[in-house]
């Protein structure tokens, strides 16, 4: 399954012109249609979207959802969600894909699917609107069209009202189309639970003495399955509670164990390796070059910044 990681990425993959911002993108359907694929196998990005489907034959699906038999319809994908799609070439309407940092733009304390449940990955479901209403929600969209079209010093900050503004009318249609909405704190209440067991998880995975058979614990995989949880699903839930994946934090804790192995034990670099649980000590070099740019040996060899700190004010 492909995954877009970039809006970048994720225009080049559905035959897009390259996006303006990294950010933030917006496009017209009617656009899109002349090049985009009628059909797109099942997909995931990284990046929350918003959609008003005017009018167009086929259906698109996010998660459990589809918008097949609606005309005028909002709908939404978030991260890390299974996206497909099956359209005929006559689609019109909008949307506008985003990531949660230019959410934050307004206020950096913000988290997007706390504000708006709607957004959480289980509960997008797509929604009717009217002629009317439907009239309503492309105004919104055009006027974030032209202060995007205009791209001016102030664009950013004001397309980001304009954002807040579409997602608190689409929170009132949500409200209307569902009964009771009481997911935030219980959902949130499940997602803080799942990260705290992954968190205990992770610490003990690296503890000595453990065989593993199957997934190792460099792998999200590992954490999913102890989890009972899909691991797409788990993954999401660790990113929107802490702001940075299941693989960020697995590499972070491993990153810490071995930078603390190099500093105060005499253990090899194969043995440090093979502490972590990599089958091939070069595996572990590698790794660890990624992310600090130096390998063991050098940053083993490497005086501790503290001590050096230390040292000169003794002297």
């Amino acid at each position: 399954m492909q995954h877009f990681s970039t809006l970048k990425d994720y225009c080049k993959g559905i035959n897009i012109a390259p996006p303006r911002w990294d950010d933030f993108d917006f496009r017209s359907f009617e656009e899109n249609m002349k090049t985009v694929p009628s059909r797109m196998q099942p997909f995931k990005h990284e990046f929350y979207a918003i959609a008003i489907k005017i009018d167009g034959g086929g259906h698109a699906a996010a998660g459990n959802y589809s918008t097949k038999d609606l005309k005028a319809t909002v709908f939404f994908n978030s991260p890390y969600q299974i996206i497909s799609w099956d359209i005929k070439p006559n689609w019109q309407g909008y949307y506008v894909i985003f990531d949660q940092e230019f959410y934050q733009l307004l206020d950096r304390r913000k988290h997007i699917t706390e504000d708006f449940p709607f957004l959480l990955i289980d509960n997008t479901i797509p929604m009717s609107v009217s002629a009317e209403e439907a009239v309503h929600f492309a105004k919104l969209f055009t006027d974030m069209q032209f202060e995007f079209q205009l791209d001016q010093a102030s664009s950013k900050l004001i397309i980001a009202h304009y954002l807040n503004i579409l997602l608190l009318k689409t929170t009132r249609l949500y409200a209307r189309n569902i009964s009771s909405i009481k997911v935030t704190q219980t959902q949130r209440k499940r997602d803080l639970e799942v990260v705290s067991r992954f968190k205990m998880q992770l610490e003990m995975a690296f503890q000595p003495g453990h065989v593993y058979d199957g997934f190792q614990p460099h792998q999200v995989q590992f954490y999913a399955d102890k989890l009972n949880l899909n691991p797409n699903h788990f993954n999401a839930i660790v990113k929107r509670i802490t702001d940075r994946s299941a693989s960020e934090h697995i590499h972070s804790h491993i990153l810490s164990l071995a930078k603390s192995r190099l500093r105060n034990t005499s253990d090899s670099i194969k043995e440090i390796a093979f502490s972590l649980y990599y089958s091939y000590p070069n595996h572990f070099t590698n790794f660890f070059k990624s992310q600090t740019q130096q390998t063991p040996s050098q940053y083993r060899m490497k005086p501790d910044a503290k001590s050096i700190s230390v040292a000169k004010h003794i002297l």
